[in-house]
C-alpha cells in the first residue's frame, strides 16, 4: 500500500513510537494483543518477531488474564489495549482506565492508547486490503 495517506499513517506510527515513555517490548505486546482480537494475521505475525519474546510468553498472550507470565503492569496495558480495540462494546471501562493510570501515569496511558489506536487502524488496513 502506498499513497499520501498510508504515508501519513505510517508517520503517526513513527511519531507514536519514537516518543514513547513505554518499553519498546510492552508495546510490541500491545500491539500484538490488538492484532489478535482484530485476525490481522499479517500484523500478528509482525509483532510476534519485533517483540523479542519467548515462544511460551506469545503462546499464552491471549491467556493473559489468568497466565502466570504477565505482570500486573502488563494486564492493566491488556485491558486497556482490549477496551480501545473493542470500542464497540462501549466506551473504556473506567476502572480499566483507573488501573492502567495507576500502573503508568498519564503519559504512560497516553502512550498505550496511541499505540492501540495506530495498530488497530493497521490492522484494519491490511484485512481490508487482504495482507491480513
Amino acid at each position: 500500500m502506498t499513497g499520501p495517506s498510508y504515508t501519513a499513517l505510517s508517520a503517526l506510527a513513527k511519531t507514536v513510537d519514537d516518543n514513547a515513555v513505554l518499553p519498546a517490548g510492552l508495546r510490541e505486546l500491545v500491539k500484538l494483543r490488538c492484532s489478535q482480537l482484530n485476525g490481522c494475521k499479517f500484523c500478528i505475525r509482525l509483532h510476534s518477531a519485533q517483540s523479542g519474546e519467548t515462544e511460551e510468553r506469545l503462546e499464552n498472550l491471549a491467556s493473559w488474564r489468568t497466565h502466570p507470565d504477565f505482570t500486573g503492569r502488563e494486564r492493566a496495558a491488556f485491558a486497556l489495549a482490549e477496551a480501545v480495540t473493542l470500542v464497540h462494546d462501549g466506551q473504556v471501562p473506567q476502572p480499566v482506565l483507573d488501573d492502567a493510570r495507576r500502573e503508568f501515569g498519564e503519559e504512560g496511558v497516553t502512550d498505550l492508547l496511541w499505540t492501540a489506536i495506530v495498530v488497530n487502524a493497521f490492522n484494519r488496513l491490511a484485512i481490508s486490503t487482504r495482507l491480513g
